[in-house]
């Protein structure tokens, strides 16, 4: 088969999906192919290309699990529960399902918002078709109609571009946390949150150990090896059978997880699209990990995760190996 025709047919099929695929403003399969590239080369040169061998791990993990149940319930607690798996397999499918298709809608929409930021390029409005997406969709539509209270759009972009640089360089809110009286000072003081922290009680309890991380296991497998930690997706390139941590995920890192040995994330929950993907792969996976897991955790350290029993144990920070990464 034709490498590049089977690529091109697999970006007209789907060259719509992207990282972070809720966010507009973010480049697709269509506009950096080598993402698709990157991914295949890393396929061979793993040698984790095989269709076949996941659906067979995938049948052997629910082989087990349906002989536990058949041997733990009697007969009437067995059809219950077979009921109840079967209309909770079907509303796993239909979820995804839809995520899909909402996947399929926002490529859609993308298209058309950089169309507009086109043409307000062309009308020398904005300086490049990327800056719509400063604009809320009611500035654009009330610019359009004649109805906007600001004209200089460039302005407006400049003004968002330099609160969106401050928000990224900014403390992350805690997963949980409980705002009293006027939210908007607390956007202005993101430390305070930390004092609102409904978890932080949890979090300190999480381990009596100080180098084991605990978290939710999601897919069982007992794994011992490097960790490569990365903030975004950009950091994953050469991935060669580690353990990958990162704070959070998406559909659009699916294809990564053939490439490692095993899923840590500081976010996240059973039902995620993560944890529901790396079940059918057979992949280890640990999520919501407490304890400050992006903190702790440097690239090239050596840990062992337990995906049964949701722990991360730390082998010793003075023993990251030479891996050759960086």
């Amino acid at each position: 088969m034709n490498t590049i025709a089977a690529i091109q047919r697999f970006l007209n099929k789907y060259g719509f999906r992207c990282i972070n695929e809720l966010k507009l403003e973010e480049s697709t399969l269509h506009d950096d192919p080598g993402f698709v590239v990157d991914m295949v080369a890393g396929y061979v040169r793993t040698r984790s290309y095989s269709v076949a061998d996941m659906e067979k791990r995938e049948l052997e993990i629910r082989g087990k699990a349906e002989g536990v149940v058949k041997s733990t319930l009697r007969w009437p607690q067995r059809v219950l529960f077979n009921w109840v798996l079967f209309h909770a397999r079907r509303a796993v499918k239909h979820r995804e399902n839809l995520r899909f298709s909402r996947t399929k809608l926002f490529g859609v929409f993308r298209t058309l918002f950089r169309a507009i930021g086109h043409n307000l390029v062309q009308l020398h409005l904005l300086k490049d078709r990327q800056d719509v997406f400063y604009l809320t969709v009611e500035e654009i539509c009330a610019f359009v109609d004649g109805r906007a209270v600001s004209t200089d759009l460039a302005g407006l972009v400049e003004l968002r571009r330099r609160e969106y640089d401050e928000y990224r360089k900014g403390l992350s809110p805690p997963e949980r946390f409980m705002l009293r009286g006027a939210c908007g000072p607390y956007f202005l003081f993101p430390q305070l949150l930390d004092d609102l922290n409904l978890l932080k009680q949890h979090e300190s309890n999480a381990s009596l150990d100080p180098n084991v991380l605990r978290g939710t296991p999601c897919c069982p497998g007992v794994v011992e090896g490097v960790v490569r930690v990365v903030t975004s997706i950009k950091e994953t390139e050469g991935l060669n059978g580690e353990i990958l941590v990162t704070a959070k995920t998406d559909p659009g890192w699916v294809p990564l997880y053939p490439l490692c040995s095993g899923l840590v994330i500081e976010r996240g929950s059973l039902l995620s699209h993560s944890a529901v993907v790396a079940r059918e792969l057979g992949l280890p996976t640990i999520v919501s990990v407490s304890g400050g897991l992006m903190k702790r955790l440097k690239t090239g350290m050596r840990v062992c995760m337990d995906g049964g029993k949701g722990t991360v144990t730390l082998l010793g920070e003075d023993q990251a190996v030479d891996s050759g990464l960086k």
